[in-house]
This record gives structure tokens, C-alpha cells and sequence, in this order.
């Protein structure tokens, strides 16, 4: 799954904060709530979350860009995905 980030950056009026739509392979639609966004080795990730589902799981995607525009790749190697859940629960306690 990798579509265009919608932020404010979009050419076009968002009523909502925090929230995007992906489209996957298939064609439908998915709405996710963008928990954190952070970089690390000159990679950008986006943590994201279904806002209508009541569970704690997160989908880690890095953020590349491409001629049009900018995509969320999901990430899938363990070791990143633990560097990534690593940052985030470093700046979780920060808080």
C-alpha cells in the first residue's frame, strides 16, 4: 500500500487534522490517524493507527518521495520496525 500523503501541503481543503487516506492495491480506501511523524538516518516514518478501531497496533510506513508527489512505503523489516517503535516510545516518556 503507498498513496499520497494528504497534509497540509495538499493542494486542496482538509476539515479534519491528523487524518489520511490510503488507497491499496486494490483500489479502496482506508482512513488512519497519523500518531507521530520522526526522522532517523535521513529516512522519514509515519507512525499511523485505524482512529475507528479501539487497539493499540500501528502501522509503520516511511515516507519517500516520488515525481508525484509524496508516498507512504509500509515498512516491513523487523530491525526497522523496532528502531522505529524504539524512537517512538523514547519521545512517548519524553512527554
Amino acid at each position: 500500500m503507498s498513496k499520497h500523503v494528504h497534509d497540509e501541503n495538499c493542494n486542496h481543503d482538509h476539515d479534519h487534522d491528523n487524518t489520511i487516506v490510503l488507497v491499496d492495491d486494490s483500489g479502496e480506501e482506508m482512513k488512519f490517524e497519523i500518531i507521530i511523524t520522526l526522522e532517523h538516518d535521513g529516512k522519514e516514518y509515519a507512525l499511523l493507527k485505524k482512529p475507528e478501531e479501539d487497539s493499540d497496533d500501528m502501522f509503520a510506513f516511511r515516507i519517500e518521495e516520488d515525481e508525484d508527489g509524496e508516498l507512504l512505503v509500509p515498512v516491513e523489516e523487523d530491525n526497522e520496525i523496532e528502531m522505529i517503535q524504539k524512537i517512538y516510545d523514547e519521545l512517548s516518556d519524553e512527554e
